[in-house]
């Protein structure tokens, strides 16, 4: 089932095609490690295109001048609501963005 909903989220990102909508299925992919996940994921009534397009949506509103601007930690709690993610509650849902660097461990 887990891997079925990988696919899913895969191929939906694959034919919006913006780097966007690839985060998201990366963000989704890292949370699916469980068939209740995997059950959101496959719902009918859910798709990635439809929160990529929500997530546009709330963008628009915040349009200031040129830009908009949504952080992305903000962009995957949006994501997991739509979803129903955040139902699930504990640790299983939280994903963990570890291509971030603290600059201070550098030194």
């Amino acid at each position: 089932m887990k891997d079925k909903a990988i696919a899913k989220i895969t191929d939906e990102a694959m034919k919006i095609d913006d780097p966007m909508a690839f985060a998201i299925e990366e963000h989704l992919t890292s949370l699916c490690t469980s068939n209740a996940v995997a059950a959101k994921l496959l719902a009918e009534d859910k798709s990635l295109k439809q929160a990529y397009d929500n997530i546009w949506a709330e963008a628009k509103k915040r349009k200031k001048g040129n830009c908009a601007f949504i952080p992305p930690e903000e962009v995957y709690e949006m994501v997991d609501k739509y979803y129903g993610l955040d139902q699930l509650g504990g640790k299983a849902r939280k994903t963990e963005h570890t291509d971030r660097v603290n600059v201070l461990d550098l030194f």
